[in-house]
């Protein structure tokens, strides 16, 4: 009964398999919550762009965007600077691209680029 188990190479195949799970795990554990931030945040931008003429100026808009990023704990990446708010009779546009590094694994950080747009009608 020499079998596979005996030398050891079913373990040594299930040690390496754990250890990839677990990366793979770790790597979602930092990287998932970027992306979903983000997407809240999008979300809020076609919310904003929304808000009527008459009731906020670009600058206003600017001060709810910087709130929202404040809110997704991205405000160290969203800042005025890399917003752009343009407001016409009949529409508004908001445009927000961002860069963030994150760790994915130790020793592995990637740059992750997000480019929100919003182009919402005014009612």
């Amino acid at each position: 009964m020499g079998g596979r188990s005996e030398r050891g190479e079913g373990r040594f195949g299930t040690i390496v398999g754990l250890l990839l799970l677990a990366a793979v795990a770790f790597a979602a554990w930092n990287v998932v919550p970027v992306f979903y931030a983000n997407y809240e945040f999008a979300d809020k931008l076609n919310e904003i762009a929304r808000t009527p003429r008459f009731r906020a100026t670009d600058e206003k808009i600017l001060d709810l965007i910087m709130k929202e990023a404040a809110e997704q704990r991205i405000q160290a990446y969203v800042t005025r600077q890399v917003c752009r708010v343009e407001t016409q009779d009949a529409y508004r546009r908001i445009r927000c691209d961002y860069q963030r590094e994150i760790e994915i694994l130790p020793g592995w950080k990637h740059i992750f680029v997000f480019n929100n747009k919003a182009d919402q009608p005014l009612i």
